[in-house]
């Protein structure tokens, strides 16, 4: 099912719903990657549907299917997301289903996730999916520091990240880059200046944490660092490796989204064990 929602501001993206059969079944919300659009992710809620989960995802303001598109005109940053676009997206999705919420953030959809947990009305459960903290003493040192902080500086000159261009990211708002260089020169997440690890103290939601095969985006210590910032969260964690005689597909940072038969069932029988309950 896909439907359009009006964003605050005037802007729309589109909701993609896969709906599991039972009533009342664990919702959970995809959270994209930097510059993957929602439809890359297809398969994988199409998985969760199957195991039993009510799976949605949308495409963030100016991405994908979203309008208007990213320019110097149309500017945002994490804390647009997590407490204006993902509160819309949850709302439209709850107009039909009813479940509890588990947001699923793969990459820079797992800060979303963390700085949605943050705020006033967090989710019932987080999984984080290829998502660590970009800070360089975490990440390829000086090379992480040295290409992230060119990337804030390229996009301050030109008023947005030009991602095509550069082959990665797709084209982003100035002051998420801003925000995420800051975060990786720092190791700090602060959108607006307000401290995500700060806002995380206390809660004591579920996360499931899921490290990633062959994953040089979001290594172990990347993991590690972003984990730390929920020190009272009930967190698991998992590496999925393939074994060395696994005739199936290879797995990378992006490879679940296509094929999810890689963690799809262990995902959606981690949410049902911890929110399934509740429906």
């Amino acid at each position: 099912m896909h439907s359009e929602i009006t964003l605050p501001g005037g802007g729309t993206t589109v909701l993609h719903v896969s709906s599991a059969k039972e009533p009342g079944a664990p919702l959970a919300l995809v959270l994209p990657a930097m510059g993957v659009p929602a439809g890359y992710y297809g398969p994988f809620i199409d998985e969760l549907a199957r195991e039993g989960v009510t799976a949605a995802i949308a495409d963030y303001p100016g991405q994908g299917a979203a309008q208007p598109r990213i320019a110097r005109s149309h500017d945002y940053g994490y804390a647009q997301i997590a407490r204006e676009w993902l509160p819309s997206v949850v709302a439209a999705l709850r107009a039909d289903h009813h479940g509890p919420l588990v947001t699923i953030g793969h990459s820079l959809g797992g800060h979303i996730a963390l700085a949605h947990l943050a705020g006033d009305e967090p989710a019932d459960a987080t999984v984080l999916i290829g998502s660590g903290t970009p800070f360089w003493r975490h990440h390829q040192g000086i090379k992480t520091l040295a290409q992230t902080q060119l990337m804030s500086a390229l996009t301050r000159l030109v008023g947005y990240w030009p991602g095509p261009r550069f082959g990665f990211g797709g084209v982003q708002p100035r002051t998420l880059i801003r925000e995420w260089a800051a975060f990786a020169r720092t190791g700090a997440l602060s959108p607006d200046g307000q401290s995500v690890a700060l806002g995380l103290r206390g809660r004591e939601v579920p996360v499931l944490a899921v490290d990633l095969d062959n994953d040089t985006l979001a290594p172990p210590r990347a993991v590690d660092g972003i984990v730390a910032l929920i020190p009272d969260a009930q967190v698991e964690r998992w590496t999925f490796t393939k074994g060395a005689d696994d005739p199936g597909k290879p797995v990378d940072h992006y490879s679940f989204a296509r094929s999810p038969e890689i963690i799809g069932a262990y995902v959606a029988d981690w949410v049902h064990s911890h929110v399934g309950a509740r429906a």
